[in-house]
């Protein structure tokens, strides 16, 4: 038996360091097809932001917008959300203007999903710290069309992602015009 170990164990070494050779290679491969892909974008227009805290220079913003995604399955309406620190890049006031057609990079996270009527819920206080009100903060996005919101339904949620230095995270664009990345392929 130690006679048939001998002559297998050179046979086993060359074997599993082919086979580690060709995990490597793998994986570097992937690696690299992996950035060359272009980020996901999202194609479409704003229609409201969330009304939230003025922004900051002592912690995290976070803005939070509606955002009705154009692609070719159809329409829906998405939250686009920003977190950011004040010397950060962010996504641009972009004037909420429903007529314009941008697009956008950001990676989908179920993290974030949430109703409408979740994320725009503020609860009003006097000045001694009692209640007065429940109110929906939302500014709409000017040129908005009646169209009714998903209030109850929650809204797949996508996160503004860091683009590679220069390039730019959001566009504006000519209606029709999703690209290859386009994001709800």
């Amino acid at each position: 038996m130690t006679m048939l170990n001998r002559k297998l164990t050179p046979r086993v070494i060359t074997v599993s360091t082919l086979l580690l050779i060709v995990c490597a290679i793998t994986a570097i491969d992937s690696g690299a097809s992996s950035r060359k892909q272009p980020p996901p974008t999202l194609s479409g227009r704003f229609v409201a932001q969330v009304d939230g805290p003025p922004i900051t220079g002592f912690g995290l913003n976070q803005q939070t917008y509606i955002f009705q995604q154009f692609s070719p399955f159809g329409t829906q309406f998405v939250t686009v959300s920003d977190t950011f620190l004040v010397y950060q890049p962010s996504l641009p006031n972009v004037g909420l203007d429903y007529s314009k057609f941008y697009q956008l990079t950001a990676v989908r996270s179920e993290k974030c999903d949430d109703t409408l009527e979740n994320i725009s819920r503020r609860f009003v206080f006097d000045s001694h710290g009692r209640f007065v009100e429940m109110k929906y903060a939302l500014t709409y996005a000017k040129n908005y069309p009646s169209l009714t919101l998903p209030w109850q339904s929650p809204l797949p949620c996508y996160v503004v992602s860091p683009v590679r230095p220069g390039a730019a995270v959001i566009t504006e664009a000519a209606p029709g015009t999703a690209g290859p990345g386009t994001a709800g392929q």
